[in-house]
């Protein structure tokens, strides 16, 4: 708590002679006020009060007189009462009773076995829970008590004075000694385990592959009779044996009885994790270790009613269970609470000193001052009448050993020789915030109007600053730092003063400073904690972001060992590492607000003022164990999709055991909220949640205190749903998850994709099949009709080109026969000229026969080519030396050809025979074609001379042949030597 923010202490001044001067003297016998103290007696405190949790009806117990505790695989606690059965997860109790199937609310004993389910002892038989269903046991309805879970899936207990035992649906009844009339009064699994059993007069008995054995004599124990036993773990050798008259041990054949004068006899016995001994007694409970012997009562934070059951959960906090006073937790912590209950009349600790004596510590509140020694409070009266001189600031004690007490608003006070001597004047109070003494024993206040100086030698008092201060630091033999509340200031040799330029505090509330090394740590209001190296000037600032509980920063101690910085805040207590400069994680439950500059080491403990008392820390003892919390997903609600007109759709849930099988919905069950819960006793307020859902979220979500989320319309596919606990300084829980899968609507499967695109790409192949094949019917049918137009053309032209030229050529001939018979035999040139016409007629009739021919469609086909060319080549080899042989071989002659190849082919032959006929000299031509896998192969061979193919110069004519051979796209191959020439045409047809 900040003394200055929280408007607790006004502007005064220390004294009247500092408003007109800087520096005033105070001899002692100057002190205005001087008293001998009056030391006045509290009622006497016997011990600190401990951390205990009570939680009663008011909490939601079932009922307050608890008589067995057990702890299931989720760490959810299962409390019997004799009101009904309550389970607990740390913040809500679940209550059962005989109206959900119990065989009675009178409940004996609990016990839950490997596979967590629960059996309940009661008054009237056995009750199991179930897969979240309670039933009664058949054959077992008496008082059912002492029930223990073996090792192989059976159960034990005892109904009346005798064992039973249950495996499977099989009731059987067991003799622990061959006495039928024996007397069973304690059953219990060991360490290892192992069953025993206490039988009254007879002795202890272990169970053993199936048979009792006799570990304690009859005559060793001799009448007492043992109500509940406890083999230590950490001697197998020793065994604890609580009776009607007493506690007793077992160790090597020796039996005595322990702790006779304190605790006359004990109800319950556990062994934490540290192998202390709790014990439950008739009042209240003990603590049993090496070092001490506690007795937990109403004095001290518990109850003295009696301890029915003692129980060590998970994390190793131990359990109560009261006759009347409900559940208590203890958390093994290494501190305790001095408040109202031990003494103090306030509880609220600003101020924490020294005392005069070894073993003295003074406390500051604001109703006065108070002394604690030998584990007892006293008050310490200071000798003022104003109410005011209550209310302490701040304690300081000197190297002098003198103490310096600060008020607010009744004065500055010295305690010394005995005496308190005020040191301000009567008129005039004093509003200190921090008081400190320099190396050189001068004593520094730093008020609401300033910091002063008190001179060790001269008692002069000097003003240095006029800034209100907040506390002060020695960093040198000549360097000082003030805070304020805004910003701080370097003080050399009491005279030269400036502003600290550090960034980070400008303008920043610093309320308490400590030194550690090369470093400055600044404890601010609502800026964490900032560390200055006042030899680099570096920084580095630490608030929740970093495990801080708080970003106000209330007081600050360096340890003796120099390891940890002790940091109160406004929400608890935290630590720093100094080597590392780590914020500790803490995970207590301690939700305290500190107060300004309340710290002070004394002894190996941390003594720390809070508005609740004042809190010490065990430093030489080791810290507890630090446990994970646990998580687990409790149920998933499904809610199918709304169809409209349905009013039948309803909730499905699933349930913890169905869960732990993947879940496959359909696609209309896509909405899911899904409840978990994180159990962590330390600190059940502590625990956060994060989580995320894989096949949806990438990242885990921010923490929060949401138990539930719900997911809507989630598009069909497979997911993983994953969650954990996280506690407020970052510790995490192992994870809990489960796996669904929601399946897709038969449209959008696979199979039906590939169907749907099946049946599209056969419409399209079918819609391109019927356009292509009309598109090639039209064709065909344009083309068709188009050759039978150029057919009607060609044949139309051929008879009227046959009709009209042949006439008109035929008329010529005739008419030059009858000009020659005209023309005198002996006019050879006009003769001549004549005859030149009739060639010339001649020729052009053979021309136009060529034309006339391939106009003619009938002649469209191969024979007509070949038989055409074969008479063309009879006719120019006729009356000539050269024969002319024809080996065609072609058996399909009807094979129809298009009249650019029919016409091309023809006159590249005839240009073949003409040149063979004028130039080769042969006396024999062959003439060839053949038809394979529609190829058309022409070739004509003669045997005449031939002519030289690289130094030739070829005429129009056989460059004519290429070219009509390239439009047809056929292969011409012209070979020729001595012995012949070869023209081969290939061409596809």
């Amino acid at each position: 708590m900040n003394r200055m923010i929280r408007g607790k202490a006004i502007i005064l001044y220390i004294f009247t002679s500092v408003i007109t001067t800087s520096s005033l003297t105070v001899p002692h016998t100057r002190l205005i006020f001087v008293f001998y103290f009056i030391l006045c007696w509290t009622n006497a405190c016997f011990s600190q009060r401990y951390d205990f949790k009570q939680y009663d009806i008011e909490d939601g117990l079932a009922q307050s007189q608890v008589t067995a505790i057990t702890q299931d695989h989720h760490r959810r606690l299962w409390i019997a009462t004799l009101g009904g059965l309550s389970c607990f997860n740390g913040n809500q109790f679940a209550n059962f009773g005989k109206i959900d199937g119990l065989s009675s609310n009178f409940i004996l004993s609990l016990v839950l076995d490997q596979e967590n389910n629960l059996s309940i002892g009661t008054e009237n038989g056995l009750s199991t829970y179930k897969k979240d269903k309670i039933s009664n046991v058949k054959g077992i309805n008496k008082w059912t008590d002492k029930l223990v879970a073996g090792s192989n899936g059976e159960l034990y207990g005892l109904l009346g004075k005798n064992v039973f035992k249950i495996k499977g649906t099989k009731v059987e009844s067991l003799v622990v000694t061959n006495d039928t009339t024996e007397f069973v009064t304690a059953l219990k699994k060991g360490q290892k385990g192992e069953i025993w059993a206490a039988v009254f007069q007879k002795g202890v008995y272990r169970l053993q592959e199936g048979k009792w054995k006799e570990h304690i004599a009859g005559k060793q124990v001799k009448d007492l009779i043992i109500t509940d036993l406890l083999v230590d773990k950490l001697d197998q050798d020793k065994i604890w044996l609580l009776t009607t008259v007493g506690i007793f041990i077992a160790e090597r054949s020796e039996i005595k009885q322990v702790y006779q004068k304190s605790i006359k006899s004990a109800l319950a016995i556990v062994q934490d994790e540290t192998g202390n001994i709790w014990l439950g007694t008739n009042k209240g409970a003990w603590y049993v270790s090496k070092q001490q012997l506690i007795h937990f009562n109403a004095d001290n934070g518990f109850t003295d009613n009696k301890v029915n059951t003692v129980f060590k959960d998970a994390e190793n906090n131990i359990w109560l269970g009261t006759d009347g006073s409900g559940l208590f937790r203890f958390s093994n912590k290494n501190y305790v609470t001095f408040d109202e209950s031990q003494g103090l009349r306030n509880g609220i600790v600003m101020a924490i000193s020294p005392g005069r004596a070894p073993n003295e510590i003074w406390l500051g509140t604001y109703d006065g001052l108070y002394s604690h020694k030998d584990n007892k409070i006293k008050k310490i009266v200071i000798p003022s009448e104003d109410e005011k001189t209550q209310r302490i600031n701040f304690l300081f004690k000197d190297r002098k050993n003198r103490i310096w007490i600060a008020t607010e608003g009744g004065g500055c006070w010295v305690y010394k020789e005995n005496r308190f001597h005020r040191i301000d004047r009567k008129n005039h109070s004093v509003s200190c915030n921090t008081i400190m003494e320099d190396r050189q024993g001068n004593i520094w206040l730093s008020t609401n109007v300033g910091c002063y100086v008190i001179n060790n030698r001269t008692k002069q008092i000097n003003r240095v600053t006029t800034q209100a201060g907040t506390s002060l630091l020695e960093i040198s033999n000549d360097l000082v730092i003030s805070s304020t509340q805004n910003g701080a200031y370097l003080i050399r040799n009491q005279t030269n003063i400036n502003p600290l330029e550090v960034k980070p505090l400008y303008g920043t509330s610093i309320l308490c400073m400590i030194k550690s090394g090369d470093h400055v740590f600044f404890g601010t209001a609502d800026n964490g904690l900032i560390l200055w190296n006042y030899k680099t000037g570096k920084t580095k600032q630490f608030t929740t972001k970093q495990g801080l509980l708080s970003d106000h920063i209330y007081s600050l101690l360096l340890d003796k060992k120099k390891e940890h910085i002790w940091i109160g805040t406004g929400r608890g207590i935290n630590r720093l590492n100094t080597h590392s400069l780590t914020i500790l994680k803490n995970e207590n439950d301690l939700v305290v607000e500190c107060n300004q500059n309340a710290i002070l080491e004394h002894k190996g403990n941390i003594w720390i003022g809070t508005t609740k008392g004042v809190v010490v820390f065990n430093t030489g003892k080791p810290l507890p164990k630090i446990n994970k919390p646990h998580v687990f997903i409790k149920s998933v609600n499904i809610l199918p999709q709304q169809v409209k007109g349905h009013e039948s759709n309803r909730q499905v849930t699933y349930r913890e055991t169905e869960l732990q099988s993947k879940l496959t919905l359909p696609h209309n069950e896509n909405h899911l909220n899904i409840s978990f819960t994180g159990i962590y006793f330390s600190n059940p307020k502590a625990v956060l949640y994060r989580y995320k859902l894989i096949g949806l979220d990438e990242n885990f979500s921010s923490p929060n205190v949401n138990s539930s989320i719900s997911y809507t319309a989630l598009p069909p596919g497979k997911y993983v749903f994953r969650v954990k606990a996280v506690t407020i300084s970052g510790i995490e829980s192992a994870l809990a998850s489960f796996a669904f899968e929601i399946k897709p609507p038969y449209y959008q499967t696979t199979i039906f994709r590939i169907f749907v695109a099946v049946i599209v790409l056969l419409s399209i192949a079918l819609s391109a099949y019927i356009v292509i094949t009309l598109s090639e019917r039209q064709r065909r049918l344009r083309l068709k009709i188009k050759l039978e137009e150029q057919f009607k053309i060609r044949k139309q032209t051929a008879e009227d080109f046959h009709d009209d030229i042949g006439n008109k050529l035929t008329r010529i001939s005739v008419l030059s026969e009858v000009l020659s018979s005209m023309t005198d035999k002996n006019d050879l040139e006009k003769r001549a000229i004549i005859g030149k016409i009739k060639t010339n007629v001649n020729e052009l009739y053979r021309g136009t026969k060529d034309i006339l021919w391939s106009l003619n469609p009938k002649n469209d086909t191969l024979g007509e080519l070949l038989a055409h060319i074969r008479e063309f080549g009879q006719e120019m080899f006729n009356e000539t030396p050269i024969t002319f042989d024809d080996e065609t071989f072609i058996g399909y002659t009807e094979q129809h050809l298009s009249l650019e190849m029919s016409r091309n082919i023809l006159m590249i032959f005839k240009e073949a025979i003409n040149n063979t006929l004028k130039y080769s000299k042969a006396d024999l031509v062959k003439f060839k074609a053949n038809v394979d896998q529609n190829v058309l192969e022409i070739n004509l061979e003669d045997n005449g001379v031939g002519f030289d193919l690289e130094n030739v110069n070829y005429g129009q004519g056989i460059n004519n042949m290429k070219v009509r051979a390239l439009r047809i796209k056929g292969n011409l191959e012209i070979c020729s030597n001595k012995n012949g020439t070869s023209i081969l045409l290939a061409v596809k047809i």
